[in-house]
């Protein structure tokens, strides 16, 4: 029983911090000048054409 306590306390932490790295990549990206170019580029490359 001790073992698994012992790992669930290491493994939480990371679990919790990924989240909170992913988030924060997430939305440095979706702010910055350089996530709205590439917003912009996959909106051109998706759009359907108008003929």
């Amino acid at each position: 029983m001790e073992f698994i306590m012992g790992l669930l306390v290491y493994i939480i932490p990371f679990i919790v911090l990924y989240f909170v790295i992913a988030a924060g990549v997430k939305r440095g990206l979706d702010q910055s000048e350089v996530g709205r170019i590439i917003m912009e580029k996959q909106y051109e490359k998706n759009k359907p054409n108008n003929k």
